[in-house]
């Protein structure tokens, strides 16, 4: 048995959001906004949105960009004819089945209709 009393490095914290190497302290690339009533949940990685609900769980893949919020998180595109939004505010927020709490509240337009619920860094 050796004297060696140090205690073993601590795994480095997990990231909260996907970030590219070298870039963890850039903004968080990754986002997703869900809700109920009705189900639905939007994914947000890079410039692809990535939108599903239960009658679609492929998902409806459309692409657009990310545009200056003063606070939180837009996204925005077209997906065909219709225009599509997808914000997150920072605010605290309960998908209303769970426990579980949640740092955004967001918002999910796609042409005349609208989401609500909430958001989080994508992990």
């Amino acid at each position: 048995m050796s004297g060696d009393t140090t205690a073993p490095a601590s795994a480095p914290e997990t990231p909260q959001g996907k970030r590219a190497a070298g870039q963890e302290h850039a903004p968080v690339l990754a986002f997703r906004g869900f809700g109920t009533e009705p189900f639905w949940s939007a994914r947000v990685d890079g410039d692809t949105l990535v939108f599903s609900t239960p009658e679609n769980q492929a998902g409806t893949t459309m692409h657009g960009r990310r545009v200056p919020s003063l606070t939180g998180f837009v996204f925005i595109g077209k997906d065909g004819e219709r225009d599509f939004h997808l914000g997150l505010t920072p605010g605290a927020c309960s998908d209303g089945m769970s426990d579980n709490r949640y740092d955004y509240v967001a918002t999910f337009i796609l042409g005349d209709t609208t989401y609500k619920g909430c958001g989080e860094a994508a992990k």
